[in-house]
């Protein structure tokens, strides 16, 4: 891992909470595995609205409210967009019919570029957008 800097995405930080994710146990691994190495460690505004949305549907508004409360006591950076991020993103959308970009790949995206944040962990396919990459952790 060549920058301390590391983007958590919201299908890891599901695993992690969600005890019946297929993924969890990676999820743990990989979130002990940066702590260990000291990363500064990146998400979302999307991701965490996104997580907190599941948690509530599959396991009730008190994990959720759990979640919430866990992260912002955390040491994790909560990135929130602004609208320049929102136009870069429409441009980057525009400019990428094809590749099938949902809004927040788009915008995650342009947050880690504009932090200099170049990996992301993700159980999802990542597009490898600005010329950021996946990295494993576990």
């Amino acid at each position: 891992m060549t920058s301390k800097k590391v983007f958590i995405d919201s299908s890891v930080l599901l695993a992690f909470v969600d005890r019946s994710e297929v993924n969890h146990p990676k999820a743990v691994k990989t979130m002990e595995n940066l702590a260990r190495l000291n990363s500064q460690i990146y998400t979302s505004q999307q991701a965490i609205s996104e997580v907190y949305t599941a948690l509530s549907r599959e396991a009730g508004i008190a994990v959720a409210l759990d979640f919430l409360q866990a992260c912002l006591q955390s040491d994790m950076e909560i990135l929130f967009p602004q609208k320049a991020d929102l136009i870069v993103a429409h441009r980057l959308l525009r400019a990428n019919r094809d590749r099938q970009l949902t809004l927040r790949e788009a915008l995650n995206a342009c947050l880690m570029q504009k932090r200099g944040i170049t990996q992301i962990v993700s159980f999802t396919y990542w597009q490898n957008l600005f010329g950021t990459s996946v990295v494993n952790i576990t």
